[in-house]
């Protein structure tokens, strides 16, 4: 094993997210994966088992909290969150966290913080991050995306539009092809550029540059036709007066 190796283990609960992040990770030569876990009490186990250097933690373990468990760990590893769930960002920072990364994940978001685990080790010093956790997205930004049990370096703007499924979101890009995200509808709107992605609807977000038309509806509720999909789709009430107010001259 290199001397600079960083032996690390990925807790996710949801079985596609860890793959992917493990397929990630295979790109970065300096991280070794010792072990994975789905929940809570395997995540304890293999963590206190092989004593990596560096923790890739979910926060939501199937209803359990991440960052308990720090608490029942006997080693004291770097950790880098990575968590659709914003909230909790303050909390991991009082913990020491490296970094706090928000899905979907881009891999130079990734690298970034594994640069800071280097720097760690080498001067002592993270930097910080509190800014980078809201970060936007920018339009021509490459993320890592699944279609179909492969992964895919896609363009922001090349999404067309996201609609929410359950916990999770289907992402529809511009040449039809969909990948389903373990992500809010809501965190999405916190990320993509809000010049180029509008949400006309609590379950969906559209990009503006695809828009071919807007027309009223009933009850003060508008309908939103995208270039190539026939079937309209609604805009709720609120957002049309958004929508309304911000674009109309």
């Amino acid at each position: 094993m290199a001397k600079d190796t960083i032996k690390s283990v990925v807790v996710e609960d949801v079985d596609m997210m860890r793959i992917t992040l493990k397929k990630v990770l295979d790109g970065f030569p300096n991280i070794e994966i010792v072990g994975e876990a789905s929940d809570y009490e395997s995540a304890r186990r293999v963590i206190n088992n092989t004593k990596p250097d560096l923790v890739f933690l979910d926060i939501d373990l199937n209803g359990l909290n991440g960052i308990d468990l720090l608490n029942e760990i006997t080693c004291e590893p770097k950790i880098i969150f990575i968590t659709a769930h914003p909230d909790f960002a303050i909390k991991a920072f009082e913990l020491n966290a490296v970094d706090y990364i928000l899905k979907p994940i881009s891999s130079e978001r990734l690298k970034r913080a594994i640069d800071r685990v280097t720097e760690i080790d080498s001067k002592g010093n993270a930097g910080t991050v509190m800014d980078e956790i809201q970060e936007r997205f920018k339009p021509d930004q490459i993320i890592l995306l699944n279609f179909d049990g492969k992964l895919t370096f896609i363009k922001i703007q090349d999404i067309n539009f996201i609609e929410a499924f359950g916990n999770y979101t289907k992402i529809h890009m511009n040449d039809g092809k969909l990948s389903i995200t373990y992500n809010s509808i809501k965190n999405w709107d916190n990320r993509l550029p809000y010049d180029v992605f509008i949400q006309i609807h609590r379950s969906t977000i559209v990009n503006l540059l695809n828009v071919a038309k807007i027309e009223k509806w009933a009850n003060d509720t508008g309908r939103l036709f995208l270039k190539g999909i026939e079937k309209p789709f609604e805009i709720s009430r609120s957002y049309f007066f958004q929508i309304k107010k911000k674009y109309k001259v």
